[in-house]
């Protein structure tokens, strides 16, 4: 086993799923109730593709993926929901996703006429979700096609037209102008398509949409990072939805101790140089399992409670850090690199920050080397 390990905490997990759960339908009668799906994509945001569905399967509709292999491998550990894969496909794919019972995306004419190929040559029929270009302009059919698309994928025989969905781009604030902008095109396709086809999903609302635009809801969300606790926005969210926490820990050990003399540099190019004598302890965790190397000499961990600085530039396996001349420390303690100890807590939101990105980044950027332990 690796000396550092993940560790998500499934009860607050599960209170997340739960509390959006409630609050999506919080006006709602159970004839309209609001599907809940849950992205599952790039390993669940780092917690764990397998796991994190596992334990989610109960709670949701639905979960989303962004690619084949994603999708297939959770079909292969017994995952029974509806699982819709996000990403545009080559045709090459087209053969398992079918096979694997997994929701397609379609945004073009070209690539449904390459699924009725496949379908008919299988002898098989598949679900689909067209993807409609509200604004995002990364994948989707322009609106003004939309309507041929749709029409062609409903009257292709072996294609269910399942869902029409669309993303919003800048919904992460509130009252945004260009949000309300996609909610109202997306609302005319949704009026054009539920006469076409009532029992049609149509879904627009991300993590964004679930905390701020309650207009986006539609027949189903599709909340990512803020299933995993984390806010979309800096804007607090002031209801229900206050009970959504994060469930994820970053936590290694002290692997060695050592007493540094005044004026002796720390790790590669000596970038970190003490100013006394001090105490520095070695943790095993570096930029090769994804504690990124931005985190050089203005990252923090807690022993015994405390927070320190981690010291010198971040190796690929390991990191110091100065826990001063007074500081105390053994090999085998607990070091906890993101989330709780005792009074103390280091935020994934404040280790964003030092790498001038997003939780988001953070988060996928942890690889399988280190475990994922569910706790």
């Amino acid at each position: 086993m690796h000396n550092a390990s993940i560790v998500i905490d499934k009860a607050q997990f599960i209170r997340n799923l739960q509390s959006i759960s409630r609050w999506i339908n919080r006006n709602q009668k159970d004839e309209q109730r609001v599907r809940f799906c849950l992205p599952v994509k790039a390993n669940a945001y780092g917690h764990g593709l397998v796991k994190i569905a596992q334990m989610a399967e109960e709670y949701v509709d639905y979960l989303a993926v962004s690619c084949l292999n994603e999708g297939v491998t959770l079909r292969q550990n017994g995952i029974k929901k509806p699982i819709l894969v996000f990403a545009a496909f080559s045709p090459e794919q087209i053969h398992d996703l079918i096979i694997h019972n997994l929701e397609i995306t379609i945004s073009s004419l070209l690539k449904a006429k390459l699924v009725i190929d496949v379908c008919q040559r299988l002898k098989m029929s598949c679900r689909v979700h067209v993807k409609v270009d509200t604004g995002m302009n990364r994948v989707g059919v322009r609106l003004e096609n939309a309507p041929a698309l749709i029409n062609f994928i409903h009257n292709s025989g072996c294609m269910e037209l399942t869902g029409v969905y669309s993303h919003l781009a800048s919904s992460d604030r509130p009252d945004d102008d260009f949000t309300y902008g996609q909610i109202s095109q997306f609302a005319e396709i949704v009026t054009w398509v539920k006469k076409l086809k009532s029992d049609v999903i149509c879904h627009l609302a991300n993590s964004g949409g679930v905390c701020y635009y309650p207009d986006s809801y539609l027949d189903m969300v599709r909340p990512g990072i803020f299933c995993y606790g984390y806010s979309p926005g800096d804007s607090v969210v002031d209801n229900e939805l206050n009970m959504v926490k994060p469930c994820f820990s970053l936590k290694s050990q002290v692997i060695y101790f050592k007493v540094v003399a005044k004026n002796s540099g720390i790790s590669y190019n000596q970038k970190y140089i003490t100013n006394t004598q001090t105490r520095i302890v070695t943790v095993p965790i570096g930029y090769g399992d994804g504690y990124r190397r931005a985190l050089s000499n203005c990252g923090e961990a807690l022993i015994h409670g405390h927070k320190y600085r981690v010291a010198g530039t971040i190796c690929m396996d390991m990191l110091m850090v100065d826990i001063g001349p007074d500081g105390v420390a053994f090999v085998g303690d607990e070091v906890v690199l993101i989330g709780k100890q005792g009074a103390n807590e280091i935020t994934l939101d404040s280790v964003a920050k030092k790498c001038q990105t997003i939780t988001y980044e953070i988060l996928c950027g942890f690889n399988e080397r280190i475990p994922r332990v569910y706790s």
